[in-house]
């Protein structure tokens, strides 16, 4: 299975990437921003068949802020590593993994997107609310991986990044606000839905129509910058340019006007998965709350979307130097018990995650156990590319 993951483009983080450059030779990267429209003429033919046969699953990111030393926006603390003598900095969400035992508490609004298509069939994400407000992405769950911590998905990834397993270290998203359902009619040149062999309906759609839809809607519920709103679909991706599918991304944009206290407002879009939507090896994982996961973890760790690591690469992945968590990883997961979602086999499958010690090539890792991500899927540390 191949990820894709396109660097975003927005000064900010281009201005950081040169750090990464003086650690290796650039590695070459297509520039990509879900906000900028990308119409591909192939949607509105695009059938079943071409899925099965071309569908690679991808997740990106959009935009991109300094947050200014800001109030108006989630909670967040910064640090650095140093490699080959170049320091990085960085940016989480919550308090100081290191030197903190606070619990962070940030409010989320998921804002469920329901679609009508051309052809009449309707992706309704407000289906899958109640789904994902269960889930370990909201509620707490037991994690044998990490000594049977209990807490949400998000948390329990972060604790054991920094080994705060037994602290009272937290940070954790709030019983989430859920917006009234977004009804958007879909244009035929903007996207398309279809029923697959397993009897469920996809839809597949512009991701630069979609980003216009997703900030729109974001600025016309007046959603606070201090919450996360997550955009909620469901199994309805996207298409960037004739690639399909982006199965999420997560993103951080700011006002112009703040004089030093800009509003920086951070949000996820995932896409809730009907199980047995994507075939082949390795694609049992991608289901129900997979890409929620995947964005919401990234957006732990790099919530600005504005942390550059030394260049690294993974297997079936291009080269990068982002701290994105979740993309060297898409597909593997471990199960957590109580799906009642037909076809998952009663277990959730969140993603496994990467550690800040992969990226920072650190030895030995600081995260629990020593680990480099939370599933040991990697032995060691990046080794560049």
């Amino acid at each position: 299975m191949t990820q894709v993951r396109r660097i975003l483009n927005n000064p900010a983080r281009l201005l950081a990437a040169a750090a990464a450059a003086l650690v290796a030779a650039a590695c070459s990267d297509t520039t990509t921003n879900p906000s900028q429209p990308e119409v591909s003429a192939a949607i509105s033919q695009f059938t079943a068949q071409q899925f099965y046969a071309t569908a690679k699953p991808m997740f990106t990111t959009d935009g991109g802020a300094t947050p200014f030393r800001t109030s108006k926006t989630i909670p967040y603390w910064s640090s650095s590593f140093a490699y080959n003598g170049v320091t990085f900095p960085y940016t989480m969400v919550g308090t100081n993994a290191f030197t903190s035992n606070a619990q962070t508490t940030v409010p989320a609004v998921i804002i469920p997107f329901r679609f009508v298509f051309a052809n009449g069939i309707v992706m309704d994400g407000g289906a899958d609310v109640a789904a994902t407000i269960a889930s370990p992405i909201f509620a707490d769950f037991t994690y044998p991986l990490s000594a049977n911590d209990h807490t949400q998905y998000g948390d329990a990834i972060q604790r054991a990044m920094f080994n705060r397993l037994g602290s009272t270290y937290h940070v954790r998203l709030d019983e989430p606000t859920v917006a009234p359902t977004q009804t958007i009619a879909v244009p035929a040149s903007k996207g398309v839905a279809f029923p697959l062999l397993n009897g469920s309906n996809i839809g597949l759609m512009d991701i630069g129509w979609f980003g216009n839809k997703l900030h729109n809607a974001i600025n016309a519920l007046h959603v606070s910058p201090q919450a996360l709103p997550i955009v909620l679909t469901d199994n309805t991706f996207l298409f960037r340019g004739d690639q399909c599918c982006v199965l999420g991304f997560h993103g951080a944009l700011s006002s112009v006007n703040g004089n030093g206290n800009q509003q920086v407002q951070t949000y996820v879009y995932g896409a809730f998965i009907t199980p047995n939507t994507f075939g082949g090896p390795g694609s049992d994982g991608l289901s129900d709350i997979h890409a929620i996961g995947h964005e919401v973890s990234e957006w732990y760790a790099d919530p600005f979307v504005n942390n550059v690591t030394p260049p690294w690469t993974a297997p079936g992945y291009g080269c990068n130097s982002f701290l994105e968590t979740g993309d060297p990883v898409v597909g593997v997961w471990f199960p957590l018990p109580g799906n009642p979602q037909p076809g998952a086999n009663g277990v959730y499958h969140p993603e496994d995650e990467v550690y800040l010690s992969w990226f920072a090539r650190q030895v030995p890792s600081i995260a629990y156990n020593g680990l480099y991500t939370y599933m040991g899927t990697f032995t060691g540390p990046s080794t560049g590319c």
